[in-house]
């Protein structure tokens, strides 16, 4: 029966797509706080020997407030960008959460060109992302005012972080934060084992116009490749 409601409410919101031209989404992106013991078992794991290192590592793992990213679409286009603000309290110490949510890195999306890419400034790159292949489930739940439905990253290999979504046929848009989109409606919320990712404000058709500009500036590097070039930089840590 659920999965009648999907294929409902996906129908009924496909006569009213024409009128959703444009968006901007707000979302609040939460990370549980990582426990001391939790953090000396990584520090162990990641064999990390300098106190410096360590120090700074802590440091990081700590700092977790709540962050605000922003999605932008107009018609196949959609940008996801972290909120603008380094700082806390006056303090400088980088905030995890914000790094998990993206930092200064935006994410393009064209859905009709089927352009996908992540910006890296620091190492000035593109980074030609690919789309998550998802589980649709029948499960379905009430988030607000939207019926949305259940999905599942069925190419993670990490169980307890296996990202679960919620999307909504009621805004059927393939878009949603940072590399969570893809579906069949607007992601509205991405749950994983320590983290969230939570819509808290929708506006369809803003008054103010939206104005996307693609991403042109770095050298473009596929997914794969930067996977690799990661892995190298996290050994060369380790060694340190």
């Amino acid at each position: 029966m659920k999965y009648n409601l999907l294929l409902i409410t996906l129908f009924f919101s496909l006569a009213i797509y024409t009128q959703i031209k444009s968006g901007k989404v707000t979302y609040v992106v939460s990370m549980t706080p990582i426990s001391d013991k939790r953090i000396d078992s990584i520090s162990k794991k990641s064999k990390i020997k300098n106190v410096k290192s360590k120090k700074w590592m802590y440091d990081i793992l700590k700092n977790t407030p709540n962050v605000n990213t922003y999605l932008d679409f107009v018609n196949e286009e959609s940008m996801y960008y972290v909120e603008d603000k380094m700082e806390l309290d006056g303090k400088s110490i980088l905030n995890m959460n914000r790094i998990f949510a993206g930092g200064n890195n935006k994410v393009y999306k064209n859905t009709k060109t089927k352009e996908y890419l992540k910006e890296n400034i620091r190492e000035n790159l593109l980074i030609e992302k690919e789309e998550k292949k998802w589980q649709i489930t029948q499960e379905s739940k009430q988030i607000g005012k939207y019926i949305c439905f259940k999905a599942i990253d069925i190419e993670s290999t990490n169980t307890k972080m296996k990202p679960v979504v919620w999307f909504t046929p009621q805004i059927p848009v393939s878009f949603g934060p940072s590399e969570y989109n893809g579906l069949p409606g607007l992601v509205i919320l991405v749950e994983m084992s320590n983290r969230t990712i939570s819509a808290s404000k929708i506006v369809l058709n803003p008054k103010e116009k939206i104005e996307l500009k693609k991403l042109i500036k770095g050298d473009r590097i596929t997914e794969e490749k930067y996977n690799e070039k990661m892995k190298a930089l996290w050994k060369s840590i380790k060694k340190t």
